[in-house]
């Protein structure tokens, strides 16, 4: 035998001591005990048992409690080829649960003086024409604009989301489109209303979103595995692949799953946001303890829209209060390209979870407020 041949474990070997390493290792992220006093953790993982199986999509679960981690764990798979699982480390794309993020960098403007929330938007985006009653910042933020979908405005226009688009070509195509009602008149959800604004951080700060994001909130919180991703071959670590299950009537295909599309669509604003179950624990805190501007930077963080009629409207910047439970919450869910994600706060109990999925059936928010109903019966109970 050669000597090489006798000095080291056969190939396959050695890859199976590796793979097992890492699945170790991959397990001590996937949990953390709860405290005493907390549910048991098998109470927890029971929310999200359907996944917790071998050749499973899934998702990554958060549960904070005044600022600090009282349980986090991943179910399922990030990667069903490589067979690599979720952890609290993976990085999900969140769908709308960027709108915070992007209404924050607005928000971080107004606070420094640097825009004004009701100017007209064409001081920034001269693309658009001027109109009577003038669409402001405000209306962008609240949804309140008139402006259409960005994505209804390109298959309008024979553009899909597998084309490679800039995001001048994108503005140049909103920007003339008419509008679905006048400035301030409805309420009506729409992406091209936060795409918009990604352009005017762009505008008004020099910089991309992705870079002023970066420098101004997820650098300073420490949040290293965040970003806005605006260039659709870059690299991301840990990155988790979504999926779609198959349909009964499917012919000649194995598997339960198949891989949703990678989209070229590379627009961030209302979406592109790319994050951890970690990372958003930073974000949490700082809803606490604000570090990022100054004192009217969570003031108008938390400003609701309020329509022309003057009837107050439960969305304010890229946040949504609501209740469960008889008690107070405040998030934001999100779903795009078969990644689901959901982020909800009861200000009132110092509580919040956050769930990031990588199929586009599961439902986030229903199973984030299973576990809050867990964490939190007493509270409901009265």
């Amino acid at each position: 035998m050669n000597p090489i041949q006798r000095s080291f474990p056969p190939i396959r070997i050695f890859v199976a001591l590796v793979a097992a390493g890492a699945l170790s290792a991959a397990a001590e992220l996937r949990a953390t005990q709860t405290p005493t006093g907390m549910p048991p953790a098998e109470k927890i993982d029971a929310v999200f048992a359907e996944f917790d199986v071998p050749g499973s999509v899934g998702c990554a679960l958060g549960v904070a409690q005044d600022g600090e981690f009282v349980y986090r764990k991943g179910y399922g798979f990030a990667n069903l080829d490589w067979e690599i699982p979720i952890t609290p480390t993976t990085a999900f794309y969140v769908g709308s649960v960027a709108k915070q993020f992007t209404a924050a960098a607005i928000a971080l403007l107004a606070d420094e003086g640097k825009i004004d929330l009701d100017e007209d938007i064409r001081t920034y985006l001269p693309e658009f024409p001027a109109r009577d009653p003038a669409i402001t910042i405000r209306h962008l933020v609240h949804h309140t604009s008139g402006i259409p979908g960005i994505w209804r405005v390109m298959q309008r226009n024979g553009h899909s989301t597998w084309d490679r688009f800039t995001r001048d070509q994108a503005l140049e195509l909103l920007g003339p489109q008419e509008l679905d009602f006048a400035p301030g008149e409805q309420y009506r959800y729409s992406n091209g209303g936060y795409f918009s604004l990604a352009m005017i951080v762009e505008r008004a700060s020099g910089k991309s979103l992705r870079e002023y994001t970066t420098e101004k909130m997820f650098e300073p919180l420490g949040m290293t595995n965040t970003h806005f991703h605006d260039d659709p071959v870059h690299i991301v670590a840990r990155r988790a692949l979504s999926y779609q299950p198959r349909q009964d009537g499917d012919q000649g295909v194995e598997g339960k799953y198949y891989q949703s599309y990678q989209s070229n669509f590379a627009i961030p604003g209302p979406g592109g946001l790319y994050t951890t179950v970690e990372d958003l624990l930073q974000w949490e805190r700082n809803f606490r303890n604000n570090q990022l501007g100054g004192p009217g930077f969570m003031q108008i963080m938390h400003s609701k829209g309020i329509l022309n009629s003057g009837e107050v409207l439960d969305y304010a910047f890229g946040i949504r209060e609501d209740e469960h439970g008889g008690l107070k919450t405040i998030g934001h869910g999100g779903s795009y390209m078969g990644f689901q994600a959901s982020f909800v706060r009861f200000p009132e109990q110092g509580f919040a979870t956050w769930v990031l999925c990588n199929m586009g059936e599961i439902r986030p928010s229903g199973l984030g407020l299973e576990v809050a109903d867990l964490f939190l019966a007493d509270d409901m109970k009265r």
